[in-house]
């Protein structure tokens, strides 16, 4: 008997250990096809698998090589260790699953839906993830290194992704268009369908960044909690969108040395906190926070350093700013309203700013109110060549004065504007010790006084100027002991000028409409010297030539022969009415050194003349008459030497006396009894 329980025990152990030895050469890959073809035709999985490693021996593990999920999953290697399997009850228990070298496109991981009736449920204790790389709507993690723990990802049936569980790890890089963050470590769970991270840690943008996160699809809320950005430098060419219907929320924000590069934006050396920023992917955010900045630049508006306080809802954006701007001070309190395209300017003080106009510059914003705008010590200098203006010592104050729809406005019956300078040049003219004031009603710009020294005299303007077309303009100009070598100068006219020169003009008419103008212009000038106008030689040969009958002469030679010298002009006084845009001259003269020329008719200051001059006596008879007429570049000329009775006619009776060095008696004949010229 103990024979036979000897030999079938040994019969036993050598059947054992031929079926160990017969497992143990059993190749999987044999059975791998077969399997592979069910499961393609059972579940539509469309798997497929290089190399497969499992032993019967152990029945729970397996380890597959090159494993492709349709075209959302690509894998080298799946390592799977079962910890229960009930296919009768539908239970599958996953005590490790190992992903390593794998890629996963998420946006297309929609071909799991059908699977046999025994994976209806399947529980996942650890899954990790080596160098796993995830794309999905524009994003890329790459580098991924996860540990999932207590993960059911199917239940009865349903798949539920993103039901609990606890995860930890590292992703080398997160890409997006407009987005780049590398080194990240993060740790968390999932709970009741949203993404908590206690810790997420990264670089962004060549700095570090540090926040609690919350991510709930079903409420499409991102939220960052006590977020900390530390040295980072964001560029992007566009706003950074948010998926349509996701709100971004920022609860305790820290920034640290954070610069800005945009299309619009660039600023530098930003530190601040922000206690809420709420911002639904466009428009406005509701955001509350305060932040100090070396530099900030919006188009060609530049703030240095400077601190500023944000209060916005999703109508408006309020901004506090103090600092520097334009190597001056600077304090404001602004409002902008981007539904209306609006920027309200309730307080605007800058002190000794140094600013540039540039060439290329306009005003951004097409709706603008001015409440309270104070500007002082301020300094100008255009870069526009067809601009050459500067500005020094400027003062101006604005008030309640608005900008819509390309025309200036008040917002209440204070609108008014201040200012002045110390000096003011547009290009080789200058103005010195300047000032203006000037207020606007609903219809009228009122220039209550607009004075300063110019051109080495004084001058002072007042008067309105309608806002609306046809801009009817209502005008007092009085200046006196104006330097025409100044006017010269900046004229760069072929004929050099200088003397001085007073005038006086009240007008009224519309401002582009110059036959429309009414009013009395008067000009007085001394010591005139003219260049290439040699009006005393002109008229010593006239007089000598014969022009007993009426002759026209050709303009053209007739300016020729002025040009052969220069002129100097004692005394001139120009003064008459102007009615429908012509100026009715009489009483008015000229005097040169040796003539006395008096003028009578009309000048067109639309470019026109019909005018009467006459070489007078020293008795005021007139010995040369002088018409011109049609226009002032091609006018007619007819010159007469009139009959004189005994005694003759006074022509001429005004202010302007007749020259000391004149000739005496009949002109004709003392120019005739001159010495010949050799």
């Amino acid at each position: 008997m103990r024979k036979l329980a000897r030999k079938l025990l040994l019969a036993l152990l050598l059947l054992g250990a031929a079926g160990w030895l017969l497992l143990s050469f059993f190749d999987a890959n044999q059975l791998k096809k077969p399997v592979l073809e069910w499961l393609n035709e059972h579940t539509e999985l469309d798997i497929s698998i290089g190399r497969l490693e499992f032993n019967p021996l152990h029945p729970y593990k397996l380890l597959a090589e090159d494993v492709r999920l349709g075209d959302w999953l690509e894998a080298k290697q799946l390592y799977l260790e079962l910890a229960r399997l009930s296919p009768l009850a539908g239970q599958t228990r996953i005590a490790v699953l190992d992903l390593n070298d794998a890629r996963i496109r998420l946006d297309r991981a929609t071909e799991l839906a059908a699977l046999p009736d025994n994976l209806a449920t399947i529980t996942v204790d650890e899954l990790n993830t080596k160098n796993l790389t995830l794309a999905w709507d524009g994003w890329e993690a790459q580098g991924v290194n996860l540990k999932l723990n207590d993960w059911q990802p199917r239940r009865d049936g349903q798949w539920r992704w993103w039901s609990d569980m606890t995860l930890s790890g590292q992703v080398r890089q997160l890409s997006h268009p407009w987005l780049e963050m590398s080194r990240i470590g993060l740790e968390g769970r999932i709970h009741r369908g949203r993404l908590e991270l206690d810790g997420l840690r990264s670089r962004l943008f060549d700095g570090l960044f540090e926040a609690g996160l919350s991510l709930d699809p079903a409420s499409r809320e991102l939220t960052l909690d006590e977020p900390r950005f530390s040295h980072t430098r964001l560029q992007f060419d566009q706003a950074p969108p948010l998926p349509e219907g996701w709100t971004l929320l920022l609860n305790r924000a820290s920034l640290q040395d954070l610069s800005i590069t945009s299309p619009w934006l660039t600023a530098n050396g930003i530190d601040g906190d922000f206690r809420y920023v709420e911002w639904p992917g466009q428009g406005l955010p509701e955001a509350r926070g305060d932040w100090q900045a070396d530099e900030a630049v919006l188009d060609w508006l530049r703030l240095d350093a400077h601190q500023g306080q944000l209060l916005g809802t999703r109508e408006r954006l309020g901004l506090s700013l103090q600092g520097k701007a334009y190597q001056g001070s600077l304090e404001a309190e602004l409002g902008w309203f981007p539904q209306q395209g609006r920027l309200d300017i309730d307080n605007l003080q800058l002190t000794g700013s140094k600013l540039e106009w540039l060439p290329d510059m306009h005003w951004p914003v097409p709706d603008l109110r001015i409440h309270k705008l104070n500007l002082s010590q301020a300094e100008l200098l255009s870069m526009d060549p067809g601009l050459p203006l500067s500005l020094h010592g400027g003062q101006l104050f604005v008030a309640d004065l608005a900008w819509s729809a390309e025309q200036w406005r008040p917002l209440s019956e204070q609108a008014r504007l201040e200012g002045g300078w110390s000096e003011l040049a547009y290009d080789s003219l200058i103005s010195r010790q300047g000032g203006f004031k000037a207020r606007l009603d609903d219809t009228r710009l009122i220039m209550d006084e607009l004075a300063g020294d110019v051109l080495d005299g004084r001058a002072r303007l007042e008067g309105s100027l309608a806002v609306y077309p046809p801009h009817q303009a209502s005008l007092r100009l009085e200046a006196q002991d104006l330097a025409l070598r100044r006017l010269s100068s900046w004229l760069r006219k072929e004929r050099g000028f200088s003397g001085r020169l007073n005038l006086s003009a009240e007008l009224e008419g519309e401002l582009h409409n110059r036959a429309s103008w009414d009013g009395e212009l008067r000009l007085e000038g001394e010591d005139i010297f003219v260049e290439r106008l040699g009006l005393d030689d002109w008229l010593r040969r006239r007089l000598g030539e014969d022009y007993r009958e009426a002759k026209g002469v050709d303009p053209g030679l007739a300016a020729l022969d002025l040009e052969q010298g220069d002129g100097f002009i004692y005394r001139a006084e120009l003064k008459g009415p102007i009615r429908q845009g012509r100026w009715q001259l009489d009483g008015s003269a000229v005097q040169s050194v040796r003539h006395l020329l008096a003028l009578r008719g009309s000048l067109d200051l639309a470019g026109g003349w019909d005018l009467e001059l006459g070489a007078v006596n020293d008795q005021g008879c007139r010995e040369l008459a002088i018409h011109l007429e049609e226009s002032w570049r091609s006018p007619k000329l007819r010159l007469h030497q009139p009959a004189l009775a005994e005694p003759c006619q006074p022509w001429y009776r005004g202010p302007v006396p007749y020259p000391a060095a004149g000739l005496p008696g009949r002109l004709t004949e003392a120019v005739r009894n001159l010495p010949q010229e050799p």
